[in-house]
């Protein structure tokens, strides 16, 4: 059977505050956290990877149930190994939000979750506020906030925690401090140097 240690990555920028059997965490000097999972049991997926609506519907009822909304959900092949690339949005309990990407690769036996943790910290809402003022063009002037918010598959879905325009990744490079923008980086460089051991590329896939 693989081990936590079958899977790594470039962790130079991250200090290690946590080691374990199962999982190990990182932190960094913006106060986001790193951290590799791993799950010595089939994983509890509803669906083949390849089904993604159904993938979708499944994370979009647990996200919802914990209080957050989601932001992305697909499937991506990182080192000829299939992933559920998936990114979440939670209110914090002051202000603000904080942003959950992950990067799940599930086998028939055991799965690995690397997951990024990026909370709002500072003056909360510049993005969404600088962006509404660049878009309030195409709103009605009546309700200018009608169709801000909307899930990001399904439009007609009206819930408490949704993805707004200011979620997109067309703006990313306008704010690259903000914690999304943060997350989405994250995500596209730990792929870049991830390896994985023969053990694992051999495993019977889920």
């Amino acid at each position: 059977m693989p081990s936590i240690n079958s899977v790594s990555f470039d962790t130079s920028k991250w200090e290690a505050i946590e080691q374990l059997d199962d999982r190990i965490i990182w932190k960094n000097d913006t106060a986001d956290r790193l951290s590799l999972h791993f799950f010595p049991i089939p994983p509890d997926l509803p669906a083949p990877i390849t089904n993604l609506t159904k993938l979708r519907n499944f994370y979009r009822q647990n996200v919802i149930q914990a209080g957050g909304g989601i932001i992305s959900i697909d499937i991506v092949s990182v080192k000829n190994v299939s992933a559920i690339k998936t990114i979440f949005k939670f209110p914090m309990k002051s202000t603000g939000m904080r942003y959950i990407g992950s990067l799940t690769f599930p086998f028939a036996n055991f799965s690995y979750v690397i997951k990024i943790d990026c909370p709002e910290s500072g003056m909360t809402g510049v993005r969404d506020s600088l962006v509404h003022a660049l878009v309030i063009k195409d709103f009605d002037p009546k309700d200018p906030f009608k169709g801000w918010f909307e899930d990001p598959y399904d439009k007609t879905r009206q819930d408490a925690v949704m993805w707004s325009k200011s979620d997109d990744e067309k703006y990313d490079s306008q704010f690259p401090d903000h914690p999304l923008s943060r997350a989405r980086k994250y995500l596209t460089e730990i792929p870049t140097n991830l390896e994985f051991t023969n053990e694992v590329l051999r495993a019977k896939p889920f």
